[in-house]
C-alpha cells in the first residue's frame, strides 16, 4: 500500500467520524455531552484538513469513500437516531463506530509499508479515537 492509498483511508476514517458525530450531535442533551462532541469534531476536521494537505504535497487526488458504505452508514444513524433516548444511547453507537475505525485502520496500518510521515498520521488518528472511546465511557 502506497501513501496515498493510505492517506486516503485515513480521510476516509476520519470523514465518517466527522459525518457520524454532524448527525447526532443534533440529539445530544447535556451541555457536556455536546461540549465532548464538538470538541471531538473539531480535531477531526483538523485531521480531515491535514490529510487532504498530504495528498496536496504528494501530488495525489482525494478519494472519498464508495458511495454505497457512505449511504450504509448515513441511512443507519440515521434510524439510529430515531430511537435515540439519552447521551448513553449515542455515547453507545459511538464507542461502536470508532472501534471499527480504529481496527479497520490499524488493519490497514499493518498492511503498509510507506513513509513514517503517513504512519505517524495514522498512528495519531488512532491515538485520538482511542482517546474518544474513553471519554464516551462517562456518558454511558
Amino acid at each position: 500500500m502506497n501513501d496515498s492509498t493510505m492517506i486516503n483511508y485515513i480521510r476516509q476514517n476520519v470523514d465518517m467520524g466527522i459525518s457520524g458525530i454532524e448527525k447526532v450531535l443534533p440529539h445530544a442533551r447535556s451541555l457536556t455531552f455536546v461540549g465532548a462532541l464538538e470538541s471531538q469534531l473539531r480535531e477531526y476536521q483538523h485531521l480531515s484538513t491535514e490529510a487532504d494537505g498530504m495528498l496536496r504535497g504528494i501530488g495525489a487526488k482525494e478519494v472519498d469513500a464508495p458511495v454505497v458504505a457512505r449511504m450504509g452508514a448515513d441511512i443507519m444513524t440515521t434510524v439510529k437516531c430515531m430511537t435515540y433516548n439519552s447521551d448513553s444511547d449515542i455515547a453507545e453507537d459511538m464507542i461502536k463506530g470508532t472501534t471499527t475505525g480504529i481496527t479497520k485502520l490499524r488493519q490497514h496500518l499493518g498492511k503498509f509499508s510507506g513513509s513514517g510521515e503517513v504512519s505517524g498520521l495514522a498512528d495519531r488518528v488512532i491515538a485520538f479515537e482511542e482517546r474518544n472511546v474513553e471519554e464516551m465511557k462517562k456518558f454511558l
